[in-house]
């Protein structure tokens, strides 16, 4: 009894040094990022929030403005400026881009909360594993953390390929109706206006809108048609728009070339269409076979287990 006892208290001892441990560990952590990273903690404002706040449209509200989280905001935001990972974060540049990036982050902003959606993934795993084994698990934590950060960019990557699917679908129709009004007398930029005015929260028609923006502010517009295509990562509106400005130097009708462009678009996605149909013919072919497998097995499965007894006949 008394060696049992000192077991259990030994064990406890362990888990409670264990505990303290990892606590050292974190606070050492912190202090040494603190003392890397001590700066006022004031974050800057991005180009895209100030030129929003300048037309005005009020400020955003995230985990940035939070008074709670501002200093662990401005750590990480510290360390995403200073992580040397130029690709990585170009990347995320056009996926906000793609994304519409309706809370105007920065690259390094987001690499900040990919960070803290990886901490706060850890913390959450090993409090987990804290309660129901009573020790930290060090792999756990690595795991939450990476599954964290790689969780946040998926994120990201996957509402960028939904907004782009989005334009992909509403892109002939717009097409259209930019053809129409130019065939009744407007102007491409007209046209393009009474089409934003049409659905305003549509994804193509903001992009159309901040087309139309730097058109009103001096660029010319191929420039504003550039930098349309470089917003949106769809070859589909990078040929249209390669054809809209060859439109314009060679002095083809614009709504003839739209029009044609939106026709191209829909016979493309009958093609698809198509494919996929033929594909999925090809396809459903396993399952069928495995279902006619097995209503056969069912309805000759007896017979077959006499005949190997010997007792069908």
């Amino acid at each position: 009894m008394p060696n049992s006892t000192y077991i259990m208290v030994a064990g406890v001892g362990i888990g409670l040094m264990d505990v303290l441990l990892s606590v050292g560990i974190f606070a050492a952590v912190t202090l040494l990022i603190v003392g890397v990273f001590s700066q006022p903690g004031r974050i800057q404002r991005s180009a895209e929030r100030e030129a929003a706040i300048a037309t005005g449209h009020t400020d955003r509200k995230t985990v940035f403005e939070s008074a709670a989280l501002r200093p662990l905001m401005w750590l990480l935001l510290a360390l995403g400026h200073r992580l040397a990972i130029p690709r990585t974060k170009d990347w995320i540049r056009r996926k906000l881009i793609a994304g519409g990036n309706p809370n105007y982050h920065t690259p390094e902003e987001y690499v900040a909360l990919s960070l803290l959606t990886g901490i706060a993934l850890m913390v959450v795993l090993e409090a987990l594993h804290l309660v129901l084994t009573g020790q930290l698990s060090i792999f756990l934590g690595v795991v939450g953390f990476v599954g964290g950060v790689l969780l946040s960019v998926y994120q990201l990557h996957d509402r960028a390929a939904k907004r782009v699917r989005e334009i992909s679908k509403r892109l002939p129709y717009t097409l259209d109706l930019i053809s129409l009004a130019m065939g009744a007398g407007a102007t491409f930029t007209e046209a393009a206006q009474t089409v934003v005015r049409e659905n305003v929260e549509d994804p193509l028609n903001v992009e159309l809108k901040s087309m139309l923006a730097e058109i009103d502010l001096g660029a010319t517009r191929r420039r504003a048609l550039q930098n349309l295509a470089a917003r949106i990562p769809l070859s589909a509106l990078h040929s249209i728009i390669a054809s809209i400005i060859q439109a314009e130097e060679l002095g083809t009708p614009l709504s003839d070339v739209l029009h044609d462009q939106s026709a191209l678009l829909r016979q493309r996605r009958w093609v698809r269409a198509e494919n996929a149909a033929a594909a999925a013919g090809v396809k459903i072919l396993v399952p069928c076979l495995l279902l006619v497998m097995a209503v056969m097995l069912a309805v000759f499965g007896p017979f077959i287990v006499k005949f190997i007894r010997g007792d069908l006949f």
